[in-house]
């Protein structure tokens, strides 16, 4: 299991705590010598058709690093999206200044229809097997998206996943072991869940609801910080390959790196997780 460094904040203002905003090109320098000397040699990104939007020119703004890193990059599948994928997938590599990435996500997986999906996964399939890309696979929000890529994918090579000490849906449900021992590489995401299992002390309503407080109650008890107990718990998940996280400095990504090394007590992560899916799903936030 290894970390891999996103970079949603090199492009867009992304994250319920962020209070930096886009990162600076010193900030996003920095960042990358940090990440080289704690050995993460993989990233998440994605192009944005709107620069405005989503990552932003984060793309761009990697290429410098592009060839020192495995990349994982997304493209839209709905019709409104407005371009092939092979189009997307090709502005993305001259962005990036590579002629291949490691992993392309079908990142609107969850709103696609039956042809839409079937169209995406040929799409792939093809570039995957002329050598653009490695894997292929989706971001998967619930379940019932990852149960619909295994259907649709004859081989699924990347998926990712949200896992958190809040959200544990995918925690225990057999398909994630079945697609990893079959060689799917399962990536988790959210693993703060925008910053918010770190900030006890944030003022949204969100971190006041009940779930947060008792993580942060068990913390104080448990003598763990937030921090710790977040990377432990996503330690403990047997099919996770890499764990995706998003820093707004390179003090914080030292931080995380200390703390991935960190080796607390095993726990009953089960009694932490939350039912409300108003609270572990970032989509339905209303802030």
């Amino acid at each position: 299991m290894s970390l891999t460094l996103g970079t949603a904040q090199w492009g867009a203002g992304y994250g319920l705590t962020n209070a930096i905003g886009r990162l600076d090109d010193a900030t996003i320098t920095a960042i990358v010598r940090t990440a080289q000397s704690l050995g993460i040699a993989s990233v998440d990104t994605s192009r944005s058709p709107d620069p405005a939007l989503g990552y932003g020119d984060a793309q761009s703004r990697l290429r410098p690093w592009a060839h020192d890193f495995s990349i994982t990059t997304k493209v839209h599948g709905a019709d409104q999206a407005g371009i092939p994928i092979r189009t997307q997938l090709e502005a993305s590599l001259a962005e990036l200044g590579v002629d291949r990435v490691d992993t392309v996500l079908v990142h609107d997986w969850s709103i696609l229809d039956r042809a839409q999906a079937e169209q995406a996964v040929d799409a792939l399939a093809e570039l995957r097997d002329e050598g653009r890309v490695l894997r292929i696979g989706v971001p998967a929000y619930d379940p019932p998206d990852l149960v619909l890529a295994a259907a649709h994918f004859e081989i699924l090579g990347a998926v990712q996943l949200p896992a958190n000490v809040l959200d544990q849906r995918f925690a225990g449900l057999p398909l994630v072991a079945q697609l990893h021992a079959q060689g799917t590489r399962v990536q988790v995401r959210s693993v703060f869940l925008q910053g918010l299992l770190l900030a006890p002390d944030h003022p949204s309503d969100l971190a006041r609801h009940p779930d947060v407080r008792r993580f942060h109650e068990w913390c104080i008890e448990s003598g763990l910080s937030p921090l710790v107990a977040c990377l432990a718990q996503v330690r403990s998940l047997p099919w996770a390959d890499e764990v995706l996280v998003g820093v707004t400095s390179d003090d914080e990504l030292a931080e995380i790196g200390w703390a991935w090394r960190a080796r607390p007590p095993v726990a009953d992560w089960e009694e932490l997780a939350s039912q409300d899916a108003a609270l572990i799903d970032p989509r339905g936030w209303n802030r």
